[in-house]
């Protein structure tokens, strides 16, 4: 690493913060793209009985 100034060092992680952040979000893209939405469960579904006392 070179010997660079508290500032251009500053300036520096927060540019390849904002890289890594639009690389992140461009890959939380494709992965929503390639991986099919199943539907949402209805609310109380599905229902969940006690076993005990059944038989």
């Amino acid at each position: 690493m070179q010997n660079l100034k508290p500032a251009d060092e500053l300036s520096e992680i927060r540019a390849t913060l904002v890289r890594l952040q639009a690389r992140e979000a461009s890959l939380c893209a494709a992965l929503q793209q390639e991986t099919p939405t199943l539907p949402k469960p209805r609310p109380g579904w599905p229902i969940r009985r006690k076993t005990e006392g059944l038989h």
